[in-house]
């Protein structure tokens, strides 16, 4: 007896009726078996036929070519539109479909955990949340960032990060940690439940961005504590409030968001795209999350708002009340219902059309496009093959995110506290670009203070690169250790550059400081070198220009004071000896031959030197 062969065009047709009028997500899948594509519909008898139906010429080009590739398909219907969304969500990411816009570095992104279930709470750094009642914030796109961020916490808020189960388990003594002032040691009974309980939720409020009720929380606590002499406490209060008003101080404030909201923007060119999701708690500007994209030349903007949301609240931590969106998107009900049971209460979608909330938005929008174009200007150089042995050294010795094609890196040098100066160097493929070169005087610090010139040195220099729009190098280098690159972190993410790769390295001992330690290269590798020859031309540059501002400087100090020397007869001298130190130790017979001087000039310039003691 022959067996019937099967039809698959009358499969396909018998699958198509059988499709209910019932929300749910559907599967194409290819000749191979292969799923290429997954979406969601209200209603899936109408939304899979659609595929099928009708002519050709009517359907976009997108669609034409994901039909011309279907060869079955697979569905499964849900009670409602929002647990589409989420199944949805769950097998994109399970098939990773071609037609699907995919995420270019899918990994998990780090969370900071408090373990508010404990009696004494700790922060950790962990990747993914649990359902175990601790408070998640996050994901943070920016591991500098988040480091940043724990930094601080950890020194204003003393909160620990050990893994003892407090308060079964004991110790004798307490950790480095409580001796440079990062924990208040409740292991040792140094602090009660009850106390530490006021710092985990100071911490609490700092990161989810009530600023402005912490600091008011803070000025009556320490008032509190001075009344009843407890002066140590109101101190160590005072110190924290100082603090926390100097951080809120550095977060740009959006106008037209008074209260809490998330800005996403995104942008997109040929088949790269990039989303950002701007954290505003309290009208200010919390945290910033950046997502790269691979995205098909036909993807419509809705799809890369849609893929932005899913990537960033399907493991977002804390979701506000209120979402602004720089883009359309499709089917915002069933997104507000999907977002409202994650966050436990209504959430609402905005995409505004004009006024302060427009321009918010398109601050985000502005934001994505920068990401991109940083993106595609290393994509450039990557493509055009420049990176070389050296560069992939250095990129797998410091962990860096991109091989360092173009470095700068920033010197300070001072003369007695009198002329302090800056230069920039800009290295390309392992070698100098003078073009690109810059020096500063510095305007706004008195005397030797190292790190606040840095700081007024990357400000200037940064600050311009956002008006002009321009990205920084892969790698920024300053000559220094832990100290210099603490400030250049802060200052370079206030300008909003928090994944630039920042180093620093010291003169003399030779070791790379980063974040999170230091590193020593081999002595006689190429990967050194390459930094000691940028750092050394950068100490050159300063150093030159430093030279030409202080002969000025000498110049005016000492020829200047000399009685009846004036303006023409000091540069006569000038120009008859070439320089300062060649007229102090003249003699005065070589004196008496310089055009334009007397007798009387000379006797008053020997003298002058005489009375200083720096005569020949």
């Amino acid at each position: 007896m022959m067996s019937r062969r099967r039809d698959p065009e009358s499969d396909l047709k018998n699958k198509l009726a059988s499709l209910p009028a019932a929300p749910g997500v559907y599967l194409h899948k290819n000749r191979d078996g292969k799923v290429i594509y997954v979406g969601k519909a209200s209603r899936l008898n109408q939304r899979v036929r659609s595929y099928f139906g009708g002519e050709s010429e009517d359907k976009d080009p997108k669609t034409r070519r994901l039909v011309s590739r279907i060869h079955d398909f697979d569905f499964i219907a849900t009670d409602n539109e929002a647990q589409a969304l989420v199944l949805e969500n769950q097998l994109i990411k399970e098939y990773r479909p071609y037609y699907n816009i995919r995420l270019k570095d899918d990994k998990q992104y780090p969370y900071l955990r408090i373990s508010v279930q404990e009696a004494f709470p700790r922060v950790t750094v962990v990747r993914g949340i649990q359902d175990d009642g601790a408070r998640y914030f996050g994901p943070f796109t920016d591991v500098g960032a988040m480091r940043e961020t724990l930094a601080f916490a950890a020194g204003a808020f003393q909160i620990r990060t050990c893994h003892l189960d407090l308060p079964e388990q004991t110790v004798r003594r307490p950790c480095l940690d409580w001796q440079i002032g990062r924990c208040s040691a409740p292991c040792v009974d140094y602090e009660d439940a009850t106390a530490y309980g006021k710092r985990v939720a100071a911490m609490i409020g700092f990161l989810e961005g009530r600023t402005e009720d912490l600091l008011t929380e803070l000025q009556e606590r320490m008032q509190t504590a001075a009344r009843v002499r407890r002066y140590e406490e109101a101190a160590r209060l005072r110190d924290l409030r100082a603090k926390l008003k100097k951080t809120a101080g550095q977060r740009p404030m959006v106008e037209g968001v008074r209260g809490n909201a998330d800005l996403c923007g995104v942008a997109r060119e040929g088949t790269e795209a990039s989303g950002i999701v701007l954290r505003v708690r309290g009208g200010h500007i919390l945290t910033s999350h950046h997502f790269p994209f691979t995205v098909r030349l036909d993807a419509e903007p809705a799809e890369l708002m849609a893929q932005l949301l899913r990537e960033y609240y399907d493991r977002a931590g804390e979701i506000p009340r209120e979402i602004l969106l720089g883009g359309p998107l499709d089917g915002p009900a069933s997104w507000q219902d999907w977002l409202g049971d994650k966050r436990g209460g209504p959430v609402h979608l905005l995409r505004p059309q004009r006024g302060d909330k427009l321009a918010a938005v398109e601050m985000a929008r502005s934001n994505a496009q920068y990401h991109l174009r940083e993106t595609l200007v290393r994509a450039k150089g990557r493509s055009a093959g420049r990176n070389n042995p050296t560069e992939i050294q250095l990129q797998e010795a410091l962990d860096l995110h991109t091989p360092p094609h173009t470095i700068e890196c920033f010197d300070i040098s001072n003369f007695q506290g009198k002329e302090t100066v800056a230069s920039l160097v800009f290295f390309s493929a392992g070698k100098p670009l003078k073009s690109r070169y810059r020096r500063f005087r510095i305007k706004t610090v008195q005397g030797v203070d190292d790190f606040a010139s840095m700081a007024e040195v990357l400000g200037r220099y940064y600050g311009r690169l956002v008006e002009r729009e321009q990205p920084p190098a892969d790698l920024v280098m300053v000559d220094g250790g832990a100290g210099q690159l603490s400030v250049a972190r802060e200052v370079l993410g206030r300008y909003g550059f928090h994944r630039v790769q920042l180093i620093g390295l010291a003169k003399k001992e030779e070791i790379v400081h980063r974040e999170g330690g230091t590193v020593r290269l081999p002595r006689h590798g190429e990967a050194l070198r390459l930094l000691q020859r940028v750092r050394d031309e950068a100490h050159r540059f300063a150093i030159t220009y430093h030279r030409s501002l202080r002969d000025k400087l000498t110049t005016a100090s000492e020829l200047d004071l000399i009685p009846g020397i004036g303006e023409v007869k000091k540069l006569s001298l000038l120009h008859h000896f070439g320089s300062v130190t060649a007229v102090r130790a003249a003699s005065p017979e070589a004196l008496a031959e310089v055009r334009g001087l007397n007798r009387h000039d000379v006797v008053s310039v020997l003298a002058y030197y005489a009375n200083r003691g720096d005569s020949a």
